[in-house]
């Protein structure tokens, strides 16, 4: 994808922060002491603690900072700033070290930080928070959180319609359910398509347990890194999995994604990767031509938005849900050219769950 292309997309999964169907539960909540300090002196520090991945991490930490920047761009009186997470220790110490700078928000990022946000929002009931991926209570905090289910069932319809070898595979970063919804709708897509063509394309990585996946659980039985880092555990995996006939790889990693676009390369033409989060084509340009696409959530725009209206006095907590409808969450295609009639095939499959006659319960269609 362009880089216009990305913008474009931005822009439409850009939605503003509290309008009603978006919004649900929200409360207006008044400028707190320090948004009212940093706007006496004409700025308003925007602050993101993330996590272990690292701001760099070409994933959904660097999306979340890459929302402020954004943000400051509309509205030069915003500043933003950051803190690195190297281990859930940090989490705490780094959320209290943004609320003693002033921070007009704090965005924290991913479920793992949930409890440390919650305590810290309790605390301390004047400071805005947002928190990506997760659920905390409270009027200062606004939850951001994405049906990515619905983006990676697309996902997996291109990759088992684009391979050759009739194998796919996925894995996760930690089992938690931000990751594994991923990869729940992954296999969903996988088998609508065998479904729909007669196929049986297999998948690796991913068994979803029966019942149907939600924000709040999402059970099965895969493989895991139990890392947001390790980009060597990410090239073996996927190493592996090139061994056994897959040619996609769908990591839902962060940054140890990195290692399976490592073992593409060196498995060679043929093998490719479905990035996850961020556009793999515009985070990571020189790898593009490895990707087939990118199962994108919309933590940019919606971190973004949230700023604006936190520095605007417009803020205002409950929860975001990021659907196909609004464009919360995408297929976007990569460097590896998909055929027109696909593309098209796809873009009626969209319609189709934005309508609700598709299902992404993997377990709405046969397992094999």
């Amino acid at each position: 994808m362009h880089k216009g292309d990305k913008a474009r997309v931005s822009r439409r999964l850009g939605t503003w922060i509290g309008t009603a169907s978006l919004v649900l539960g929200t409360m207006t909540v008044g400028l707190s002491a320090t948004a009212l300090s940093a706007s006496a002196s004409g700025q308003f520090k925007a602050c993101v603690v993330t996590d272990t991945g690292g701001i760099n991490d070409k994933s959904f930490n660097q999306s979340a900072y890459n929302g402020l920047l954004d943000a400051a761009k509309i509205d030069t009186d915003i500043v933003p700033s950051y803190l690195s997470s190297t281990s859930s220790a940090d989490y705490a110490p780094n959320i209290q070290s943004f609320i003693g700078q002033g921070c007009g928000i704090i965005v924290t990022v991913g479920f793992l930080m949930q409890s440390d946000t919650q305590a810290a929002a309790t605390a301390n009931p004047n400071q805005k928070f947002a928190i990506v991926d997760s659920n905390v209570t409270g009027s200062n905090v606004l939850s951001l959180n994405y049906m990515t289910n619905q983006g990676a069932f697309l996902g997996g319809y291109l990759a088992a319609a684009s391979s050759k070898h009739g194998v796919v595979a996925t894995y996760g970063g930690i089992n938690i359910t931000p990751v594994t919804i991923y990869m729940n709708g992954f296999v969903a897509g996988v088998r609508y398509y065998n479904k729909m063509n007669h196929k049986h394309v297999k998948v690796l990585g991913w068994t979803p347990a029966p019942g149907t996946c939600t924000l709040a659980k999402c059970d099965g039985k895969g493989t895991f890194v139990n890392s947001f880092t390790d980009q060597t555990a990410g090239k073996t995996i996927t190493a592996a999995d090139f061994a056994a006939k897959a040619d996609v790889v769908f990591p839902v990693a962060g940054s140890v994604g990195l290692g399976s676009i490592a073992a593409a390369k060196q498995a060679g033409k043929g093998h490719s990767v479905l990035w996850v989060d961020s556009n793999g084509c515009v985070t990571d340009a020189a790898d593009c031509k490895w990707l087939i696409g990118t199962v994108a959530k919309g933590v940019e725009p919606s971190v973004r938005d949230a700023v604006l209206a936190a520095a605007k006095g417009t803020f205002q907590g409950g929860t975001y849900l990021g659907t196909l409808k609004n464009q919360g969450t995408a297929l976007e295609y990569g460097g590896i050219a998909v055929p027109a009639l696909l593309k098209k095939t796809i873009a009626k499959i969209t319609a189709g769950i934005i309508s609700g006659k598709i299902s992404v319960n993997p377990n709405s269609y046969p397992a094999k």
